[in-house]
């Protein structure tokens, strides 16, 4: 897809922060690009120390509620976690039902069912509580939106204390606790707003074991992990102490303790490997994420819990098919969605497609792909349990604020939420063609809008690498969502095709050619329009990325190409 190529122009002084942090002119230009530019900020960056995150103390109500759990256990009263179906609910739920189960406390948990239940706490789990005697309900990763729900837990004495991360428009009043770095009620505000549920719950009871058994490290040892995977799969930005524990969490993950994690590695063929944010947002997460999606997410959580080897190796082996087929349900529902659009909206500014039969589950992933795809501000449109109602999954793209314009016609929709980027809703179907005529007519994006734009940190020509330069750019790793890869351009570079590989024509293999200097580099492009382009002129503009390549020891810089014109 063609892209707008724009160069950064952040005026700061470069030289001043290199002397300052003792980096490169060059890693000064990549933080600022950013915006990270305050002394605290470019710190975390540049650390690799677990004991450089936020305190804990600071989360809103924290000591409030680690008083509240440590007078419930005590009195042996009956506590349940209630978490979620994705990623960072399961990891939120592990973290805080393992760690309290240790201490022997009255603990059990529940995840909603995706499609019976939808997202977070409800009355039926409620009911449930309320059957099985609970007193305290303990909330991760959902209930700052769940007053309702909330309040009705409290009319049948049941307690609860809400852990979450996500926006807040109410704050639900009857809970006892409310754990949430986005609080802005509160007078001393928690610095950094974007951690994940997980990286909540964990800090959650850091303070408990820190406060009432010296057990802080512990807890950290033990759970940093699963913060880390919650935090790339709930697709986190990398900045400030995020990036933190995911830079320590992918090192510390290949010495595992945890069976049911070390047995999900060793089927991907990731046991003992270096990992990056890659392995664990496309190959570990989908693999979490399919047990919610797919069957149950007390699956995955069952998985990490259990130390029956049998268990655990039948449990992983059921994540795996039905992560398989959960792709290739993707894969059909991508192919009918492509072939709708192609038929009836490719000329749509906003994309509102209703799929038949396609599953709820896999509906938010079509999404993401046919926006990808078209670079359009998509709609996706399933069936539910009601013939008369529909449910949508959307995705955006930068220039197209879609909660904000879902808001304009709120009136059509039975329930909605999201963000700038993301939204879900259901719809009564009949609703859906009035849906789509009123985004389109009132859409104002412009032809430029549906292009996408590539960021390029500095015009550096290839050559000007050496393998002391790339290990530098390396200590800023990972790189990943709010913290990309930089981006280098050089124009004019003679370009010839060496080989071409991969079932799908996609890794191609290119020799360089600049001021005398030739380098060999890798594309994950299609083949076809860049053997056309090199046929009728060899000279291109690259933008490329430098990486470490050792092959049968030999260390060399290989140059990935991102973009060519």
């Amino acid at each position: 897809m063609k892209s707008n190529w724009y160069i950064y122009n952040k005026r700061k002084n470069f030289k001043e922060i290199s002397d300052r942090f003792k980096i490169s002119n060059l890693l000064s230009i990549i933080l600022c690009n950013r915006d990270i530019v305050s002394d605290n900020e470019i710190k975390m960056m540049l650390s690799s120390d677990i004991h450089d995150i936020i305190d804990e103390k600071l989360l809103p109500d924290i000591d409030k509620a680690v008083d509240i759990l440590h007078e419930y256990i005590n009195d042996n009263k009956n506590i349940r976690i209630v978490g979620d179906y994705d990623i960072d609910g399961i990891c939120s739920t592990y973290i805080l039902y393992d760690s309290l189960k240790s201490i022997n406390a009255n603990v059990s948990y529940a995840i909603p069912d995706r499609i019976i239940d939808g997202y977070g706490i409800n009355n039926n789990i409620i009911d449930k509580a309320i059957n099985d005697k609970v007193d305290l309900i303990i909330t991760c990763d959902n209930g700052i939106s769940s007053e309702e729900q909330i309040s009705y837990a409290l009319k049948n004495n049941i307690k609860v204390i809400v852990t979450d991360h996500h926006d807040i428009n109410d704050l639900p009043k009857s809970a006892l606790a409310v754990i949430n770095p986005k609080r802005e009620d509160v007078k001393d505000k928690y610095p950094f707003k974007e951690i994940c549920g997980a990286f909540v719950a964990m800090k959650f009871i850091m303070r408990y074991y820190d406060k009432f058994l010296n057990g802080r490290e512990q807890i950290i040892n033990k759970y940093l992990d699963f913060a880390m995977l919650a935090t790339v799969g709930d697709i986190m930005p990398l900045i400030n102490e995020n990036h933190i524990i995911v830079k320590i969490g992918l090192k510390s993950i290949k010495n595992t303790k945890n069976k049911g994690l070390k047995k999900l590695l060793s089927l991907t063929d990731l046991l003992n490997k270096e990992l990056s944010t890659y392995h664990i947002g496309f190959i570990i997460g989908p693999l979490i994420n399919a047990a919610g999606r797919m069957d149950s997410a007390t699956l995955a959580l069952e998985l990490f819990l259990s130390n029956d080897d049998n268990m655990i190796d039948e449990i992983a082996k059921k994540m795996q098919l039905l992560n398989n087929s959960r792709k290739l349900i993707t894969e059909e529902g991508y192919n009918t969605t492509v072939s709708e659009i192609e038929k009836k909206y490719k000329n749509d500014k906003v994309l509102v497609v209703y799929i038949k039969n396609l599953p709820e589950q896999v509906a938010g992933i079509v999404a993401g792909r046919i926006k990808e795809k078209y670079y359009k501000p998509t709609i996706i449109l399933t069936d539910t349990c009601d013939e008369n109602e529909a449910k949508a999954s959307c995705r955006s793209i930068d220039a197209y604020d879609i909660y904000s314009n879902l808001c304009s016609c709120k009136e059509l929709f039975l329930k909605f939420g999201g963000h700038k980027l993301a939204a879900g809703f259901s719809i009564l179907k009949n609703n859906i063609d009035i849906l789509r005529k009123t985004l389109n007519d009132t859409c104002k994006l412009k032809d430029e809008d549906y292009i996408p734009k590539v960021h390029i940190d500095v015009e550096y020509p290839f050559y000007n690498f050496d393998l002391n330069k790339v290990k530098e750019l390396n200590t800023l790793e990972p790189y990943g969502q709010g913290f990309t890869k930089p981006i280098f351009a050089t124009k004019n570079v003679t370009a010839n095709i060496k080989n071409i590989y991969g079932e799908s024509k996609n890794i191609v293999h290119i020799n360089l050619l600049k001021d005398n200097n030739v380098c060999k580099s890798v594309a994950f492009l299609d083949s076809k329009p860049l053997i056309d382009r090199l046929d009728n002129n060899n000279i291109v503009d690259i933008l490329y990325y430098p990486k470490i390549n050792e092959f049968k020891g030999s260390v060399s810089i290989e140059y990935n190409i991102i973009d060519y014109r």
